[in-house]
């Protein structure tokens, strides 16, 4: 076998299925209890608690007190209030 065509063969095999699957999989959220000191070990329970067929329930976890730490917003829209362009009619200099 030559050397490109083990190179291929290493690409193929490795490099391009992991790197199909690191797009694919969603991250996971993190879970926090404001106010309140916790464990790890109240969270596992919490989520065995709030999880079926594993998947987890967030409206259940919410329910225990639990506020998640990634945002579930779109963050691609602009948020309001933000830097805006005035429009030309409401510009405060005279055009020129």
């Amino acid at each position: 076998m030559t050397a490109m065509t083990r190179w291929m063969l290493l690409l193929v095999t490795s490099v391009i299925p992991l790197s199909l699957v690191a797009c694919t999989t969603e991250a996971e959220k993190q879970w926090y209890k404001p106010g309140v000191s916790y464990t790890m070990a109240d969270f596992e329970r919490d989520q065995a608690a709030c999880t079926k067929n594993k998947v987890v329930d967030e409206d259940c976890l919410k329910e225990h007190g639990w506020v998640s730490l990634t945002t579930d917003k779109d963050t691609s829209a602009p948020m309001q209030g933000g830097l805006q362009t005035p429009d030309k009619e409401k510009r405060r200099y005279a055009p020129k």
